[in-house]
């Protein structure tokens, strides 16, 4: 029920609390206070900055390293997808009604002391709600379903909205827009069935019998008027061929779900394209080793 901080959010509050912590360790070396208290201080604000660096550098190396993949080329394992999301029943989020695929959102008391000085008197949480349902996302190849329960969101839209004495607040992702997930795809389960393969099989040669005149055009190598069982044989091969190859296109409509990682992989559904996500994470990565420098200057320069 309490708010998820997503990057940006999370570097504000480390740089607040380092920058906190900073000019009271300088004002306490000011003041001849204790030696030892103001160190303390400091050294709090080293590795909170030390901390906060590799925060970014881990999420920077998770967006470079993780291999990126069509989802009809997509293999078992940790990838990068890249899709447009929808879902099969429409999802709207609950005090706008917008058309998303996933949100998340908080009802506040809103009363205030009066009209004129517009102080807010009460600001209770009453409540909150998160969707939990899987959603599609597709490219040109193909389309797998995304799990979003454990991942860290970065949304792209947000609303508010103040009635009857009540502020109700939303961030969602907008159902038909493109998405950037990180997560884990298992593949194991679309192993080839083969019944399914020798039923195609069947089906794809039945309909070839119904057209004579195209079968002899294709496999009547001879030019005989026949087709014997040589070229019967290479009939099969190829039906055989298209019917895995319309398999393997099937094993990516949305039956597979990305879903989080079991090992401590970063799991992201991002509105936000990677390449705008690795240059935040590179700029707040340089912000707090910047930072790191300053306090250790600092803490060598005043002991």
């Amino acid at each position: 029920m309490f708010r998820k901080l997503n990057g940006d959010s999370v570097n504000l509050v480390a740089l607040a609390v380092v920058g906190g912590v900073f000019l009271a360790a300088y004002k306490m070396h000011l003041s001849q206070l204790d030696s030892q208290s103001w160190c303390w201080l400091l050294s709090i604000a080293v590795i909170f900055s030390f901390f906060a660096a590799i925060f970014n550098y881990w999420r920077l190396l998770k967006i470079t390293e993780a291999p990126i993949s069509t989802i009809a080329a997509a293999a078992q394992g940790y990838i990068e997808l890249h899709g447009v999301a929808s879902t099969q029943t429409p999802i709207h989020t609950p005090y706008h009604g917008i058309p998303c695929v996933w949100y998340r959102a908080w009802a506040y008391a809103n009363r205030v002391d009066n009209p004129y000085s517009k102080k807010v008197v009460d600001n209770r949480l009453l409540e909150y709600l998160e969707s939990d349902a899987t959603f599609q996302l597709k490219d040109e190849t193909g389309a797998c379903l995304v799990n979003p329960n454990g991942a860290e969101i970065i949304f792209a839209e947000k609303r508010t909205l103040f009635k009857n004495e009540h502020r109700y607040e939303e961030e969602f992702l907008p159902a038909g827009k493109p998405l950037y997930v990180l997560g884990q795809l298992d593949t194991r389960t679309d192993q080839t069935d083969s019944e399914v393969i020798n039923q195609e099989v069947r089906t794809i040669l039945a309909d070839l019998k119904t057209r004579p005149q195209q079968l002899l055009n294709r496999y009547d190598h001879d030019r005989n008027g026949e087709i014997d069982m040589h070229e019967w044989e290479q009939a099969r091969r190829d039906a055989i061929e298209q019917a895995h190859a319309k398999h393997a296109m099937k094993a990516h409509t949305g039956r597979f779900t990305l879903t989080k990682p079991t090992d401590k992989h970063l799991f992201l559904i991002s509105a936000k394209a990677p390449h705008q996500l690795s240059a935040s994470y590179r700029m707040w990565a340089i912000i707090h080793l910047v930072m790191l420098v300053i306090l250790l200057f600092t803490y060598f320069k005043l002991v």
